[in-house]
């Protein structure tokens, strides 16, 4: 049986906390958290040194000092924005593979085993042509088995690759995901796993509402990270989960936790992934996050 572990994607605090001892404040002392994952929304891995390895142990002194655990990177909303490795221009894909790249060797400076994320979207007219949609999903899959090289030379254990919720991006189906684990571990030099979003099965391409829960099962041997949001299932939603959210949610928590304990892996992380629009108050967010704490304490 699987340990799991709750924590948080501290992307939340993106604009509003983003000073290390603020955000790492309110995820220990407001929600009693002890695993967060890091969001490079928060620090941009381009950053040029010396301001990047001084944010690094800015970050690395919050983390010690509050009793937290960073195990995990992840590419946030600012690099979901963009096309990054499928983007159809060649060069900006080699931007693309230098950021993340860059985002590795920030991981190793925040003493992290692993980092992943969105890998890329494609435009509408190359997700529309057969011949263009095949060239780019080989581009991606040895983007990433590139990668796993780099995540090995700086000292991390596994890479992740995040399911996404659009038929523009990659992977996006059971059947993409599987392909690029098959793929992309050929030749790795780290694992390739995934990090599955609970709400990341919901899509417009669907006639049916998919379950999250069984996707999950599906995918559980190779997800040693799960990010937790509510949903209606009629999109993408990373609500939080409040009352009025579960109201009409679809995401169990009782069912994710069964699932989760009987996972292969020794260790799992159950990691809250919530969006909120800049003008929501502060305080909101807090006491958001607070209450889903205690949703999913009672099942933990």
């Amino acid at each position: 049986m699987a340990r799991v572990v709750l924590g948080v994607n501290n992307g939340f605090a993106s604009r509003r906390w983003p000073e290390p001892t603020a955000w790492a404040t309110v995820i220990a002392e407001e929600l009693g958290l002890r695993e967060v994952q890091f969001s490079f929304d928060l620090l941009d891995p381009t950053m040029p040194d010396p301001g990047r390895s001084a944010q690094c142990h800015e970050i690395l002194r919050a983390v010690s000092e509050f009793g937290l655990s960073m195990r995990t990177t992840m590419t946030g909303s600012i690099a979901y924005a963009r096309n990054h490795l499928a983007h159809p221009n060649p060069q900006v894909r080699a931007h693309a593979l230098d950021w993340y790249a860059r985002a590795l060797e920030t991981t190793a400076g925040l003493s992290a085993e692993a980092s992943g994320g969105h890998i890329g979207a494609m435009s509408a007219s190359d997700a529309a042509n057969p011949a263009r949609r095949a060239f780019l999903q080989q581009q991606m899959i040895e983007a990433v088995r590139a990668l796993t090289h780099v995540a090995a030379a700086h000292g991390q254990t596994y890479f992740l690759v995040e399911p996404m919720p659009t038929p523009r991006e990659f992977p996006h189906t059971i059947e993409d995901t599987t392909w690029l684990l098959d793929a992309a571990n050929e030749g790795a030099a780290v694992p390739v796993r995934l990090c599955f979003d609970v709400g990341h099965c919901i899509s417009a391409d669907s006639a049916t509402v998919e379950d999250p829960h069984a996707w999950l099962e599906q995918l559980l041997p190779w997800s040693p990270v799960v990010h937790l949001q509510q949903t209606d299932g009629q999109a993408d939603r990373h609500w939080s989960f409040s009352p009025e959210h579960n109201a009409s949610g679809i995401v169990r928590p009782r069912r994710i936790v069964e699932i989760v304990k009987a996972s292969p892996l020794e260790r799992v992380l159950l990691l809250f992934e919530f969006a909120y629009p800049f003008d929501t108050p502060d305080r909101q967010v807090i006491d958001e996050l607070k209450r889903s704490v205690e949703v999913w304490a009672e099942w933990l």
